[in-house]
């Protein structure tokens, strides 16, 4: 099979053959169809982090997929060949065009998602789901304050607090506000044009961090008493949330097929929503990490590309498309596109609407 792979630390990403992964009795092998860029894979591709984000080379980046059941292990009795389904991966990576994962990390593929849309969901919103909910206790009518509400995981957050009746307050630039509002934020603060602590009036009950710094330190200003500040990025100072009563932790993502079908069930019903910012085809995960290279300066030797929407674009995922039989397809739904004439800022969004409407069409019986 194909595959994306780095053969060395802060070297570059290959696009080779390898075989296709063997399953073990509670593994499934699936036909990926799309995964995500996650900012964590050029961390560890870097070697900046080994001591704690350790990788076995070579090594196959890609921690979140969409695709379909090509064969079940003989303990699996949940999926079938044929399945859509869409999850995280557990041991080697998604990019390419097979992966062997655990049945008890993945999910059905929600039936209004394209598989560029499912693929850019598992790792985001799980990760947001444990953050707010589990780790975070928010509850009906309290208050959250959510640091980088315009990231990928913030974005998620932001709906998922909204679902649960909760006040959303998050930091991001001005020129997310509109955004953030659209997805449920009732006010947004400009970090770069205020400090949170001075603006809010009230405490809120949970913090939940996605930027680290500073800005955790001066969270704990702004929390009530009893509250939790949980942070995705960086431990939490014991010491202060003793000082100032309150719960704090870092959390790390534990994948949960359970989980993902709840979510999975919240997309079908559209309670939350994907946001995609572009997709490249697998063979050019290189320029896809080039394009998120400029939010980690450094990092795998990369800088900015200044190309491709993304860079363009604040918020939504990178997306790498896996070939398949379906090209025929996506030059259909490319072609819808054209024809009907695109909104400005919608490109993508209307281009998937048309691949989705295509798909759905029933399949001629040869």
């Amino acid at each position: 099979m194909k595959a994306v792979r780095l053969l060395e630390y802060g070297g570059q990403l290959v696009f080779d053959e390898i075989p296709k992964p063997a399953i073990a009795r509670d593994e499934i092998l699936v036909k990926i169809k799309s995964t995500a860029v996650n900012h964590v894979d050029l961390v560890k591709a870097s070697g900046t982090a080994r001591q704690v984000l350790p990788i076995d080379l070579p090594w196959i980046p890609g921690h979140e997929f969409s695709g379909v059941v090509e064969e079940i292990g003989s303990d699996v009795a949940a999926y079938a060949p044929g399945d859509a389904v869409f999850g995280a991966t557990s041991g080697m990576g998604a990019y390419a065009e097979y992966a062997a994962v655990k049945a008890a990390v993945i999910a059905k593929k929600p039936s209004n998602l394209s598989f560029e849309e499912a693929a850019s969901v598992p790792v985001a919103a799980q990760t947001a789901w444990h953050g707010i909910l589990t780790h975070g206790h928010l509850e009906k009518g309290q208050t959250i304050l959510i640091h980088g509400g315009a990231g990928a995981v913030g974005a998620y957050a932001v709906q998922l607090a909204s679902h649960v009746a909760a006040t959303v307050i998050a930091t991001a630039s001005r020129d997310d506000e509109a955004y953030l509002n659209s997805i449920g934020a009732s006010q947004v603060i400009d970090y770069r044009e205020a400090q949170f602590e001075k603006v809010l009036r009230d405490k809120v009950d949970v913090v939940f961090d996605l930027v680290g710094g500073d800005t955790q330190k001066r969270s704990f200003l702004v929390l009530k008493e009893g509250g939790y500040l949980i942070s995705a990025i960086q431990p939490v100072s014991q010491e202060e949330a003793a000082k100032h009563r309150v719960t704090g932790a870092m959390m790390r993502l534990a994948p949960s097929g359970d989980v993902l079908a709840r979510i999975a069930r919240l997309l079908e019903e559209g309670t939350i929503r994907p946001d995609v910012a572009t997709v490249y085809p697998l063979q050019d995960a290189a320029q896809a990490w080039k394009d998120i290279a400029g939010n980690l300066p450094g990092v795998h030797g990369m800088s900015p590309s200044g190309r491709g929407e993304a860079r363009r674009r604040s918020h939504g995922k990178i997306v790498l498309r896996v070939a398949s039989g379906e090209h025929e397809i996506r030059t259909r739904a490319h072609e819808l596109y054209l024809a009907r004439g695109a909104q400005s800022g919608r490109e993508l969004e209307d281009w998937l609407q048309a691949e989705r409407e295509l798909m759905a069409e029933p399949r001629r019986a040869d």
